[in-house]
């Protein structure tokens, strides 16, 4: 744990302010005793309410990238709680993805865990709590198929329910968040799907506890409880999905309002018991909206919004939901197919207004209309097989063959063709012990720089595709520095403009990459960028080119 001198006695203590985290206080009492001193500096935003927002944040001060918005433990942690029916599961104790079903087993329960000496095991806010639960059921674990027997999908309203007795204050904190209870009646499926999971709960595990304790183990664990708290997680919690597999539940950071150009972006670190953290990723003035997403920001507007739809309750009405052509990026844009002369027209379809229900599609040169529904269907049916192709590790030639395909129908910047493009970037001069051609190579470059273009218009602050972005700054790095050496053997001179090109591009992709240190992938990717940098200057070193740049 990070360490530093309380503000008002200097005494070295863990202990944070408890509002923003950033200042040290030994003790309540220093932290309340040098409140006014350090209130200006503190919380940068305020909790606001209106009829339509609900509750939401404005900033109490300018804020400029990277300034520290909000950080904070969690609620909840604990497996997602939709039901695992075959494929990777996870870890009871601290959630990471496991795949072999004869794993270690946790020693009182008999519950699967990574290592016997999982961490998680005997934290009560992690598996401490349920375990006496669960072994309530630790008789014959094969008596049912696998998955029937380990309900993961039950581990989380456990450990929420257990904060009434571990932690009070967390408990109330969690049942003020938003439920959207009145979309959940019981003629939805999702009612009835929890219905299922309060059966299992408690006739193989409440009942036979409280049985043998002969009393209630939790004071409140009703239907309706229960109903209550999985509508709080599926509105609120927020989805870890690289080596852990889990949800997690934050109170503040619940009320960031949701925008498809989030102005903050976000790290939660394992380490620190899953401790979230928002920083600002575009200058955010006093009195603005302090902004997340809850969608995938690679997906255009349709999906997006359908997607916040369905799981979020609301839907969107952001400048990038309404602009139809999304910043100028054409992210939805089809290719109109309309005849002119017994050949297609050459225009773009769009959504006329793209925030209305059922909005009209129309072609900006022949003017044709077409009904959402049907782009939809369409759209829908090409992703369907674009995720066919990408499931099985395709090769340079399928993807090529499927991008043709897509471009008959889609404008060249769709998502779906960013998708197929960031692939190809990443394969082109690496397939094989093929080397790549000059001609190949400048493909290469061209589809970096069209992806980049785009990444930056609808991720101006890198606050969600940062690690898109370092993919592609690293393999336009790879390419202009192989474009550079392939010149360099051949005429034996250099571009000195290139030479700057190469190092600006790594010290932009060491930059975007900086708060991704807590996952792998950024980790990973960081240090490849790393050691880009050290070839590269290696090379010049060499080759006495230092004095070019």
């Amino acid at each position: 744990m990070p360490e530093g001198p309380c503000e008002v006695c200097q005494r070295v203590t863990q202990r944070k302010c408890s509002t923003c985290h950033q200042v040290y206080y030994c003790s309540e009492e220093h932290e309340n005793e040098n409140k006014e001193t350090h209130q200006a500096s503190c919380s940068p935003f305020e909790i606001s309410t209106s009829k339509e927002l609900g509750r939401h944040l404005i900033a109490t001060r300018d804020l400029k990238p990277s300034d520290v918005v909000l950080t904070e433990e969690p609620l909840v942690f604990g497996p997602k709680p939709q039901q695992i029916k075959e494929g990777p599961f996870p870890c009871v104790g601290c959630c990471r993805i496991l795949t072999d079903q004869t794993c270690e087993r946790c020693p009182l329960c008999l519950w699967p865990v990574c290592k016997l000496d999982c961490p998680g095991l005997k934290q009560p806010h992690f598996h401490g709590f349920e375990c006496t639960i669960l072994r309530q059921r630790a008789t014959n674990t094969e008596a049912k198929p696998f998955y029937e027997y380990f309900r993961f999908d039950i581990l989380i309203i456990l450990r929420a329910l257990n904060l009434q007795n571990s932690n009070p204050k967390y408990w109330e904190a969690m049942l003020a968040l938003e439920d959207h209870l009145e979309l959940r009646g019981p003629d939805t499926d999702v009612y009835k799907a929890i219905e299922e999971k309060i059966k299992i709960l408690e006739e193989n595990y409440l009942n036979p506890l409280n049985k043998k304790v002969g009393e209630p183990v939790l004071k409140n664990c009703s239907p309706d409880l229960i109903h209550k708290i999985y509508g709080i997680l599926d509105v609120n919690a927020t989805e870890l999905t690289e080596e852990i597999e889990a949800m997690v539940l934050y109170p503040t950071a619940s009320l960031f309002e949701h925008n498809c150009v989030p102005n903050t972006m976000q790290t939660i670190d394992e380490k620190e018991n899953f401790r979230i953290t928002f920083r600002a990723a575009l200058p955010i003035k006093k009195g603005g909206h302090i902004t997340s997403t809850y969608t995938n920001i690679l997906w255009g507007t349709s999906a997006r919004r359908d997607h916040l739809k369905q799981t979020k309750y609301f839907t969107c009405k952001c400048k990038r939901c309404k602009d139809p052509t999304e910043f100028g990026t054409y992210f939805s844009a089809l290719r109109c197919l309309g005849n002119e002369e017994n050949s297609p027209c050459g225009g773009t379809q769009l959504p006329k207004n793209p925030t209305e229900e059922d909005c009209i599609w129309v072609c900006d040169r022949c003017k044709i209309q077409l009904p959402d529904k049907e782009m939809m269907n369409f759209v829908n049916h090409l992703s369907t097989e674009v995720d066919r192709v990408m499931s099985r590790r395709p090769k340079i030639a399928e993807l090529e063959d499927v991008l043709s395909k897509l471009l008959n129908f889609l404008h060249e910047n769709h998502y779906l063709n960013y998708i197929v493009k960031h692939s190809l970037v990443q394969l082109y001069g690496n397939e094989g012990n093929r080397e790549i051609t000059a001609g190949l190579l400048t493909t290469k470059l061209k589809m970096c720089q069209d992806l980049i273009d785009i990444t930056k218009k609808i991720d101006p602050g890198n606050a969600r595709l940062s690690l898109y972005m370092g993919v592609l700054l690293n393999e336009k790095f790879i390419g202009t520095f192989k474009m550079i050496t392939m010149m360099y053997e051949k005429e034996k001179k250099v571009d000195a403009g290139k030479l700057q090109e190469v190092l600006n591009i790594l010290e932009e992709n060491k930059n975007v990459l900086k708060y991704e240190i807590n996952t792998t992938s950024g980790t990973r990717l960081l240090n490849v960028v790393c050691k880009n940098e050290m070839q590269f200057k290696s090379w010049m070193e060499s080759n006495d080119l230092k004095a070019y740049v």
